[in-house]
Order: structure tokens, then sequence, then C-alpha cells
């Protein structure tokens, strides 16, 4: 069946200089379509199919609320039940959220922390333990409960609490009771497999002359929050599982209903679009690894994906037995063209008044906030460089430090100032005085602008400095060492 037309999607395409697109729809357990448009590789022209892979990013969460449902039903956790009750190592920067935080918190995003996106992204960090241990030194900056925060950080510790009371590794068990039970055969929880695999999409990041490739990005650390690979055929079953409130095709029942349900259920409110369609519910809200709202008068629980080279989007349309998955290798811009492409198969599917949602999408392009982010984001502002620094530039060398942040060095190398931290080594511009800037923190599939503010002791030593890393949190304070 043409779920869609190659002619809409290859436009598309075009429009926003991306390579190539996975598509699949399954209705009432029957695969209506599930393939590929453009190329998995531009150099080679190879095409994507349904068993290309490719890495599905933030659609990982869902797994992860699947794996924490299927140990609810086992009795081995609670949904609601404080972490602190049974894991007392458990420790929150804010003791009230110590006490009281649950797994629902956890998967829902209300904890009270911002994303803190420079800690989990750490690329020396090598276990979910010492995230662990590190969150405890990360402020909150609203209180607990009080709005939904999207973060990567508090999704990954969810996973570690099932590590801890099962002593199991999450890899192991996603693997164990999701993929083999449900014949995912080319899914994995590990960049190596990516790596290693045959038929593997090429990942690109937008540049001034077009796509560029980029290698797969190694998450392994924070796989629980976005870091399975899967491909089109193995994702459909996935969905029809979902859309099958926990069951096989073959009627075997791997998850109780209700817990099922639970899954897909809103617990806080969203704010998904920062522009206004009067199709789109531009209010939803967030349940366990979900997006949970509707699209003209018709219930979705849905979820996006992004990460370095990949942009992803899976869709359950309950009511209508329905599930759609997409991809494409170019990681961003790919909101716009998922929409496009995702609201287009529903209105065919179900008969609704077409509407042209290609032109529809390409009007709001320069309309950003919420869901649809720049990958850029400028904490300096409009200062321009025009004071030299205040001290010698070897004064400023030394190691420094932040209990939830980690260590770094800073080191003068012909007569320039270089930053280490994090697995990367990045030269610190002079803005003025002892303000300095470094233009490109990566943190997950963000480019961030961050102004450094160095402080002095009471001698006029330098003795640490305030890092902007995030816009919703203030400096992070490093001392030094």
């Amino acid at each position: 069946m043409e779920v869609i037309s190659k002619e809409y999607v290859e436009k598309e395409l075009a429009r926003y200089k991306t390579p190539g697109m996975g598509v699949g729809v399954i209705r009432n357990g029957e695969v209506l379509f599930a393939g590929g448009f453009g190329y998995k590789d531009l150099e080679t022209k190879e095409r994507i199919d349904a068993d290309t892979m490719w890495a599905i990013a933030s659609c990982s969460k869902s797994f992860t609320g699947t794996l924490l449902g299927m140990l609810v039903d086992d009795g081995v956790l609670d949904f609601d039940r404080p972490i602190k009750e049974y894991l007392p190592d458990f420790k929150m920067y804010d003791a009230f959220a110590t006490a009281e935080c649950t797994l629902r918190d956890m998967m829902c995003h209300r904890t009270g922390l911002a994303g803190y996106d420079a800690v989990w992204s750490d690329d020396t960090i090598k276990e979910r333990s010492e995230l662990w241990r590190r969150l405890q030194y990360l402020k909150p900056n609203l209180p607990f409960r009080y709005k939904a925060q999207y973060n990567n950080y508090m999704v990954d510790m969810a996973a570690h609490v099932a590590e801890k009371v099962t002593g199991k590794s999450w890899d192991d068990m996603v693997t164990d009771r999701i993929f083999k039970p449900l014949g995912m055969t080319r899914s994995s929880t590990l960049v190596k497999y990516l790596n290693e695999s045959e038929n593997v999409c090429t990942g690109y990041w937008p540049g001034e002359d077009g796509p560029f490739k980029v290698a797969h990005w190694n998450s392994d650390v924070s796989a629980p929050a976005g870091g399975i690979n899967s491909t089109i055929n193995d994702m459909l079953k996935y969905l029809d599982f979902h859309l099958k409130r926990g069951v096989l095709p073959d009627g075997t029942r791997l998850m109780k209903e209700e817990t099922m349900r639970d899954l897909h259920m809103q617990n806080i409110r969203y704010t998904l679009w920062p522009w206004r369609f009067d199709e789109v519910s531009p209010i939803g809200g967030y349940a366990m690894g979900w997006y949970n709202d509707n699209y003209r008068g018709e219930p979705m629980y849905w979820h996006l994906g992004e990460i370095e080279g990949f942009g992803t989007l899976q869709c359950c349309l309950p009511k209508s037995q329905i599930g759609i998955i997409l991809y494409n290798n170019l990681q961003c811009p790919d909101i716009l063209i998922q929409c496009s492409v995702l609201y287009t198969i529903i209105d065919k599917l179900l008969g609704f008044e077409p509407v042209d949602w290609s032109e529809r999408m390409w009007s709001v392009r320069d309309i950003k906030g919420n869901m649809h982010g720049d990958w850029k984001l400028d904490l300096v502002g409009d200062a321009e460089a025009g004071h030299a620094p205040c001290h010698p530039l070897e004064d400023y060398v030394g190691t420094y430090g932040e209990p939830g942040h980690g260590v770094l060095d800073i080191e003068l190398s012909e007569g320039k100032l270089y930053m280490t931290w994090r697995g990367f080594t990045q030269e610190i511009l002079p803005l003025n005085y002892d303000v300095f800037r470094i233009p490109e923190v990566k943190m997950d599939t963000l480019l961030v602008n961050a102004p450094i503010y160095f402080h002095t002791d009471v001698n006029g030593q330098i003795c640490g400095f305030g890092f902007k890393l995030y816009d919703e949190v203030g400096p992070i304070e490093f001392v030094r060492i």
C-alpha cells in the first residue's frame, strides 16, 4: 500500500538537504509499508531498506520504560515507591527529592533537575555508577515535581536503579526481555554494533556546503536514554507490541495490560511546539518514555529522538491500531520533515481532509522553542572582545574541579590557552578582562558558545571560574585544585 508518495518524500528530502529517510507503517498487525527513500550513504549511493540499521536516539527511553514495567510486573520494582527505600545510597542534591523521588518522577522528567547534558555526555565516563555518584552534586533549578524538564540523565538513573536491584545490566535485560521475545534480531544497545554490522546507515551533520559525514557517537553509558540501534522491521514489531498492550502476535503476554497503559498515560503537562496549527495539540503531556497528546482528535503516544547523524520519530495511534516509525540520517533539521511526513501519512490512512503539511512545516522553520530547538546555543550573547585579560595567560593555567562536572586542565601552548575536559581539548578565547569563552562545547546534540568567568582570591590570584554551560542553570563553579 502506498502510505505516502515517493515524490512527496523525495521533495522533502531535497528541501531539507537530507540524504535519506526510512519509513515504516503497521496497522492491526499488518505491515503496510517498510522501506526507505533517498540514500543511506551519499558517496556509495546505497539505498535505505527495511533492515538498514540506525541509531534511534531518544526513542530508546520507551524501551527503558518498557523494561521497568516488566520489572514492576515481577514485583521487583514499583513506579511509585521512593527509590531511597530500597536503595539507601540514592542521593540527590535536595533532601526532599532524595526522600521522595520515584521511578515515575525520573521517567517523566519532573525531578526539578535541568538536563545537565555536559555530565552524562562526558566521553571519559564509562559506567552509569559514576553518574549515580555525581547525581548528589547537581543543583535543582526548579522545585521537585513542579514542571517537566527533559532530562536524559534521570532516565539513565532509572535504568541504573533496575541494574542495582536486579544485579543485571540494562543492556542484557533489554536484549533478553524485549529484543529476543519480539524477534528484534537487528537491534542492539551498544555503538559497536553500528560500527561492526552490515547494512548500516551513515549519519550526517548539516554544513554550509551540504551534509557531511559524522562518526557514530559512543553514548553507551547513556544508552537507556538514547543509545539503542534498530531497523524499520524491528521497530514495527516493537510498536505493534505496544499497540497490543503487551501481547505478542502469537498471543503470548509479556506485560500486564494495566502496566502498559500506565507507561502511555500522561503524568505531567508538557508544551510541545512553538507554533500553532488547529489540527495539532499545542500542549500535550509526558508519560514514561512517551509523549501523549492527539492529532485531529486522534489519541496518540509518540516520541522523538536526535543523536549525532540521525533523527527518529515513533508514533502509536491506539484507537486506530496504527504504528509509524520514521528516521532520517541528518541529525538537524529533522523534526520539521518528520512531522510533515507523519501527518501526511495519518491523513491518508484515516481519510482526513488533506493538508499541505510540506508548506505548513516549512513556514515555521525559523520559529524555535520547546520541541523545535536549534543545534547551537549562544550563551555569550552580543558581547564583543575588546579588553585584554587582567592577568598573564600563564596565571590561568592549572587543574580545576567541580564534583558534579569532574576535573579539567587548562594549559598554555604557543601563546594560547586550551582546556582539556570530558575527553576534548578546545581553545579558550579571551573576551573581556577575566571573561573568556569556548565557542563550541558539545553537549548531546547541542553546540554551546559558553562563557567562562575567572575568579581571584584575596591575594589577586586566579582561584577558580564560573562556567556558563546551560540556559536554565547558573554558572557551574569550578575551583582550582
